[in-house]
């Protein structure tokens, strides 16, 4: 294989997933949930506005920048490489250099933008703090898109050299967030000065892998750990045939599977104790809700408008009960109904149960937040309820009426 071919295979495996990413977009980005972030980024950008019209004092505005740039000026790196790889690709190691170049090409390019965002969003703050200097901030710009290509580079020869992962992504946010504070404090020649250090340690570290050979089983793990995030996001919005399921024992959430006695545990009840159980010992779905109100949260507290506030918390009651779709085809049509066959009312019945037990616990915990920020206007937290029923009750006539259509 010549260095053309590898660069060839390298694009013919680009295109496959650029394939599958278009394939998944079309259920990630349906009609609701782009009108949903329409909406949510014209609620940031109203409450990003009025606060910057009274932007507090006494804040060290640059150091938190520097810290949360740097935090995402760490890309992920990007080989595309199959567990296959280790085994044909061996002999042709050699001419691994061109692909592994449009691997770290690809990995930069798949993340820059939301790099750009940040610095775009970041920009009137910095403005409006003081107007009079705006070289700083280019060059703050600049070393924050520089910056993600080196650490990418850094990362490779790192991993090259056998040494743990996570301790270059110690040094690359510390040093990231050194060199920003450093020109976001006027120092530019300094935070120049630092970004030449770091791409000669590159060269050194490139100099002394040499004669090493590449680590295929760590390059693969990596990516096939990239992939697998990648399909967990998916599974937010749809079902994806290659995500591996994991549960985790949550001892501290024990009180809340408590187990039925044998009156109860039947027909009627079964399907609602094994939905609590799925979705509190699942790995993934239980992390995912909580981020999503904790963001709710977040949101209707930064925003403190009475209107937007209930607005974005019905949204995201919207969003919540929808990510637990999946719950449905995960029991319906797993082992439970072949070991012990109920009718698909009494799935449906236990479904519909396990959404109301979501959708109560959410509108609580959002309806004490906007309670506390709204007193006055403690009545239109009712429209959580509201919200979270009828998209239950949408959610089950769909089922019903799916569940019929296999019957046919």
């Amino acid at each position: 294989m010549t260095d053309h071919r590898a660069v060839a295979l390298f694009n013919q495996r680009r295109q496959a997933i650029s394939k599958e990413k278009a394939h998944y977009n079309k259920f990630i980005f349906n009609g609701h949930f782009s009108v949903f972030l329409l909406i949510l980024f014209g609620a940031f950008l109203l409450g990003y506005g009025n606060w910057l019209k009274h932007i507090p004092t006494g804040i060290p505005y640059a150091l938190l920048a520097s810290l949360a740039v740097a935090v995402i000026s760490i890309f992920p790196l990007r080989t595309l490489l199959k567990e296959a790889d280790r085994l044909f690709l061996l002999p042709f190691e050699r001419h691994m250099s061109s692909y592994l170049k449009y691997s770290m090409l690809y990995s930069y390019l798949g993340r820059v933008a939301l790099q750009i965002v940040v610095l775009i969003v970041l920009f009137p703050l910095f403005n409006k703090l003081d107007s009079s200097n705006f070289i700083y901030f280019v060059l703050f710009a600049i070393s924050a898109l520089i910056y993600p290509y080196l650490g990418l580079l850094a990362k490779l020869e790192w991993i090259q050299a056998n040494r743990p992962v996570w301790v270059m992504q110690l040094v690359q946010w510390v040093y990231f967030a050194l060199t920003y504070f450093i020109i976001l404090g006027a120092h530019q020649w300094l935070g120049i000065i630092l970004i030449f250090i770091f791409a000669s340690w590159i060269v050194l570290l490139k100099k002394g892998n040499q004669q090493r050979l590449l680590p295929w089983e760590r390059l693969i793990a990596i990516e096939q750990q990239h992939h697998m995030n990648y399909y967990k996001f998916v599974n937010m919005f749809t079902d994806v045939k290659h995500l591996r399921s994991m549960a985790v024992r949550r001892r501290y959430l024990d009180f809340l599977l408590v187990r039925p006695n044998a009156n109860k545990y039947n027909a009627k009840h079964m399907y609602l104790f094994l939905f609590k159980r799925s979705f509190l010992r699942g790995k993934d779905a239980l992390n995912i809700i909580l981020r999503l109100v904790i963001l709710t949260l977040i949101l209707m507290i930064w925003l403190s408008n009475q209107w937007i506030s209930l607005i974005v918390g019905g949204l995201f009651m919207y969003i919540i009960i929808l990510q637990t779709a999946q719950f449905y085809t995960q029991q319906a049509y797993g082992l439970w109904p072949q070991v012990w066959p109920v009718p698909e009312e009494r799935v449906i019945q236990g479904y519909a149960h396990f959404l109301y037990h979501i959708m109560f616990a959410v509108a609580i915990i959002l309806t004490i937040t906007y309670v506390i920020l709204f007193p006055a206007q403690f009545y239109f937290a009712l429209l959580f309820f509201i919200v979270g029923f009828l998209t239950i009750r949408n959610i089950v006539k769909k089922l019903k009426y799916q569940e019929a259509l296999l019957r046919d």
